[in-house]
């Protein structure tokens, strides 16, 4: 059984961002850590009753919200649907039209992941970061509230 719920504990925190897996995201030679800010929430994911990382979702403007996969290794083949459950989650409890998603170059699975759910590339930020020393692009992808909707069957 597959869920994403509200909210995190600060273990959970520590976990995900502790693990060299996800240290792969840090970029502009800051490692990855938590954003604790009153617009970011995050989502927790599980798999039966086991934590399988979460989701960082930060509301941009108050139309769209900036959505990061906080997933630990041992749930990738799990990926697609712990996303699609997220990204469920971010658009019915909020009123936003938009979800983006910034990935750094390098990162090409999470880049196919959003691709498979639904996410749309929308562009290259060329240069837009630092990782490992070196720039790097960063992709633009998001999925809007109408894709959703229409993807999900959801008509009225």
């Amino acid at each position: 059984m597959l869920n994403v719920t509200e909210g995190i504990t600060a273990e959970h925190l520590a976990e995900i961002y502790a693990d060299p897996y996800m240290q792969r995201i840090g970029w502009d030679c800051r490692p990855a850590a938590p954003v604790i800010h009153p617009s970011a929430q995050y989502v927790s994911a599980w798999i039966g009753d086991a934590f399988a990382g979460a989701f960082l979702v930060i509301r941009s403007s108050v139309i769209e919200s900036d959505f990061h996969s906080l997933l630990k290794r041992s749930s990738v083949k799990h990926s697609r649907s712990l996303l699609r459950l997220a990204i469920d989650w971010a658009f019915n409890q909020r009123p936003i039209l938009r979800l983006t998603a910034y990935i750094a170059e390098g990162l090409g699975s999470a880049r196919n992941a959003a691709i498979k759910v639904g996410f749309v590339p929308e562009g290259r930020m060329r240069h837009a970061c630092v990782k490992n020393g070196r720039p790097c692009d960063v992709h633009m992808l998001s999925i809007i509230r109408e894709d959703w909707r229409h993807a999900r069957g959801i008509y009225n």
